[in-house]
């Protein structure tokens, strides 16, 4: 069931089906205040520097997680969310391989798809893969061995990271040899109607998010937005504001936490919580 203002505190306001990121009125006082201001800089920096190292900064300063080997990826662009991430790809890779239950999108493109399991990792195909992946609100099971299967089998990978902005209890290096790329975005925190965020790169790959970054054709409100964001609610927003509600309805729901803040498991399924949490 999608959230809405008619919320109950019952099982059936569960989301079984489309788990959606968290949300409240403090996001909406945040949009009212920034608003007021424009986001066109009159300085020497440019607001795509400014986004860029507010956002290396907002990654470095997470006090529930910790997130290494970024300096291993000197090469930083401006997305405009995640799925512009993965559709760069699609573009530049063509057909790249995924595991089953991580991001619906890839289902959504291609219903007939064939998911990858890692004895039928392809070697002539680099792999998308989410961290943290969606099913689970934490790190796929399976990562570590995946990462070192595509090394060996000289496969690139390229890590979807939306979920770091909501969750927490999670130590991940980026700098395994086999990740080429990874993309993190702000939407997952609570601003997912103004997409934003940063495509990591060891080399400057080709393709649409290089040009329009080299072109200067980002959008500027979406990247002041992204940075005011970033300044005034701090990484973990929603787990700080929250903690004690999430845990409250694993509780009384008997549900299993997991390390997303508007994730939980029903014998072993991913449930979403956002309108449990906002009813409290």
């Amino acid at each position: 069931m999608r959230d809405s203002p008619d919320r109950q505190y019952t099982r059936e306001w569960l989301q079984y089906e489309r788990q959606q990121p968290m949300y409240d009125e403090s996001i909406n006082k945040f949009y009212e205040n920034i608003f007021k201001f424009s986001p066109v800089h009159r300085d020497t920096t440019t607001i795509d520097d400014e986004f860029i190292s507010t956002f290396v900064q907002w990654l470095n300063d997470h006090q529930l997680s910790s997130f290494t080997g970024l300096e291993s990826f000197p090469v930083r662009h401006v997305i405009q969310g995640v799925t512009h991430f993965i559709d760069d790809l699609y573009q530049r890779c063509g057909d790249i391989q995924t595991f089953r239950n991580d991001y619906k999108y890839h289902w959504r493109l291609n219903n007939d798809i064939e998911y990858a399991t890692i004895d039928t990792l392809d070697p002539d195909k680099e792999l998308l893969i989410s961290m943290p992946f969606p099913y689970y609100g934490d790190i796929h099971p399976g990562m570590y061995d995946i990462l070192d299967e595509c090394e060996r089998l000289n496969i690139s990978v390229h890590v979807d990271s939306a979920w770091i902005s909501c969750i927490r209890d999670i130590e991940f290096d980026f700098d395994h040899p086999a990740i080429k790329t990874f993309g993190i975005s702000l939407s997952k925190a609570g601003i997912g109607g103004n997409r934003i965020g940063v495509r990591f790169a060891r080399e400057e790959p080709e393709g649409s998010i290089t040009i329009i970054n080299k072109f200067n054709m980002n959008q500027q409100p979406l990247m002041y937005i992204g940075t005011r964001f970033m300044q005034e609610m701090g990484p973990e927003y929603f787990w700080k504001t929250y903690e004690e509600k999430y845990f409250k309805v694993c509780k009384d729901f008997d549900l299993k936490p997991t390390k997303t803040v508007h994730l939980a498991l029903d014998d072993g399924k991913p449930v979403g919580v956002r309108s449990l949490l906002r009813s409290l």
